[in-house]
């Protein structure tokens, strides 16, 4: 087999595992190494901190990457950015907006997601060291969430994606639909009462019709050569989650389960405690893999309207992996 043909053979094994997936998690054997992988990972530091039990939890701009029906909840202007410090040179972040409508009970959404690996070089079968490989993936989302009842809301997220390869592009446009329910008073069952008011329920299906066209021929063209075309489906993935406020809103717990097209079900559990009003400790389960976190809200006036938000999440990864942080900070207002 000749270098050029071990390489080309080479660039599609690559972009479809490792660098396609920048962000994703080492799993088992089974698990992992599929387009859009990165949209997999847990993001900000409420929702990682409680293992990433968000679908019927997600009450801030995070909704639009859990639950986007979650959106229309948001009857304020709120701003978040996060990032996480990730090994092997992994970097993802992301901004999020979220603009209520006053007529309404509807919200807005927009965000941009950020993920890549540094340090990437290309080597031939010698060992000689090439050029530096880019590899970097932007995502650029719109939701729009609206509550139709007291008890069920409505959303969807267009997601815009673009995955960059030592000059290898893909752009790709998919979908998220979310449902959200939560009751106003409890039930009633014939002298028996069910406490539904503190009990939240959630429903997402995300990555529907995303898919990666790649091409090579922009990788072979400086050798006056052509690629090869193929195109890559992102999985389905069907997340179901409960919340239930235990005490006051001061101690919630959440679960979610998971369904993924190319792994095996995961389930998620988080625990939520606050000792005092602004101040949230957290504990939580990612598959087999622990987390834990905690929050803090600072008032910016007098009246309590506009609130700086602090999180943060450590989350411990699967074998010998070095543990991640996350960060995140937010204003509502």
């Amino acid at each position: 087999m000749t270098l050029r043909t071990m390489t080309q053979s080479l660039i599609p094994a690559l972009v479809i595992g490792i660098l396609l997936g920048p962000t994703a998690p080492v799993q088992a054997g089974e698990d992992g190494g599929y387009a859009g992988a990165p949209v997999q990972i847990s993001v900000g530091g409420r929702a990682v901190g409680l293992g990433g039990a968000y679908v019927a939890l997600a009450d801030g701009p995070t909704a639009f990457w859990y639950n986007p029906a979650s959106i229309g909840n948001i009857r304020n202007d709120q701003l978040e950015a996060a990032w996480r410090t990730m090994s092997f040179d992994r970097k993802t972040g992301y901004i999020a907006f979220v603009h209520p409508f006053t007529q309404d009970e509807a919200a807005m959404a927009l965000s941009w997601t950020y993920a890549g690996v540094s340090d990437l070089y290309e080597y031939n079968t010698d060992g000689v060291r090439g050029g530096q490989i880019s590899n970097f993936n932007n995502a650029v989302t719109f939701t729009f969430g609206r509550r139709f009842s007291p008890v069920f809301a409505l959303g969807a997220t267009a997601r815009y994606v673009q995955q960059n390869i030592s000059n290898i592009n893909a752009y790709s446009i998919g979908f998220d639909l979310g449902v959200h329910m939560r009751f106003p008073r409890d039930w009633d069952m014939g002298g028996t009462t069910l406490p539904m008011s503190k009990l939240q329920l959630g429903v997402a299906v995300q990555r529907l019709g995303q898919k990666y066209p790649w091409t090579t021929g922009d990788y072979w063209v400086k050798d006056d050569e052509t690629g090869s075309s193929f195109d890559e489906r992102f999985p389905v993935i069907v997340r179901i989650g409960a919340a239930a406020d235990l005490w006051q809103e001061r101690v919630i717990l959440a679960v979610d389960g998971e369904i993924n097209e190319e792994e095996d079900a995961r389930f998620h559990a988080g625990l939520e405690v606050m000792p005092v009003s602004q101040l949230a400790v957290r504990a939580g389960m990612d598959h087999s893999e622990p987390a834990f976190g905690a929050g803090f809200v600072l008032p910016l006036d007098n009246n309590k309207r506009s609130l700086l938000v602090l999180d943060y999440a450590y989350d411990i990864q699967p074998g010998p992996i070095d543990g991640e942080h996350v960060f995140s900070v937010g204003a509502r207002f």
